[in-house]
């Protein structure tokens, strides 16, 4: 197969996985949108009532924000708008994803005789949500460790600002901040995993079609790293685990070699 038609394969499923990445993105910017919104204005509420108090002469401490009613209330807002986003996230990553397993499948044309039918919904979904990272947690897991992580350190600003003086701008300006670091790693992982289900999809199609040998191929921008640039063209028995992604954000995709 020439370098023209191996491009144009890579090309193609990369086209299929960037529409998902575009349709995922526009999404979780309003999830996070809509809870930073509605966090940062409950926690400015609270911290004005710790600067009222100071104004009547009390010091101010994280102890002091411990007494309040309204911190407490706070800390169950803080765990019902994390349950709704990362169950929003998780939902809407589950429908993109087997969606992408399939497009990528059907997507494939290749000069074989051997016909393939529809997978199975069931195998899908479980190829989609199998662990492969050697972190040893699945997509969902790290959805959620990203949320608590998020909400930690959301109260760890909020006392930050108690400890400190800080102003109810500076308050919000550091969560803010804070949203908008979970927004990039919740970005990151919906794009890494989407490798990962290209790269399995395109490797179960052509294992369906009894190719035995696969390559890398990495794409020849300006963005390609030097990690991908070393193994690009490097050829893997199908039935082996694939190296993409290679790196999170990763673009590489897995193409069949086939004889001209």
């Amino acid at each position: 197969m020439s370098n023209y038609w191996k491009d144009r394969m890579a090309a193609a499923q990369e086209n299929i996985s960037a529409k998902k990445r575009k349709e995922i993105d526009k999404q979780i910017k309003k999830y996070y949108k809509a809870a930073m919104e509605e966090l940062t204005e409950s926690f400015a509420a609270t911290y004005d009532k710790i600067l009222l108090q100071e104004a009547k002469g009390m010091q101010i401490t994280p102890a002091l924000l411990y007494r309040l009613d309204s911190y407490w209330k706070l800390q169950g807002q803080i765990k019902q708008v994390m349950q709704k986003l990362g169950d929003k996230q998780i939902a809407l990553l589950s429908k993109q994803f087997e969606e992408n397993f399939f497009e990528i499948y059907h997507s494939i044309a290749l000069p074989t005789d051997k016909e393939f039918g529809t997978l199975p919904q069931e195998m899908v979904t479980q190829m989609v949500n199998q662990i492969w990272a050697a972190d040893g947690l699945s997509w969902s897991a790290r959805v959620w460790k990203n949320t608590e992580y998020l909400a930690e350190t959301l109260n760890e600003q909020l006392i930050h600002c108690v400890a400190t003086g800080k102003k109810t701008t500076e308050l919000k300006n550091l969560l803010q901040e804070r949203f908008g670091v979970s927004y990039v790693q919740a970005d990151t992982l919906a794009r890494t995993e989407l490798a990962h289900i290209q790269t399995t999809a395109a490797q179960k199609r052509y294992e369906d079609a009894g190719i035995t040998k696969v390559q890398l191929w990495a794409d020849a921008d300006e963005r390609r790293c030097k990690i991908c640039g070393k193994l690009h063209k490097k050829i893997y028995n199908v039935h082996e685990q694939m190296p993409v992604p290679v790196h999170p954000r990763c673009r590489c995709v897995m193409i069949p070699v086939i004889d001209d």
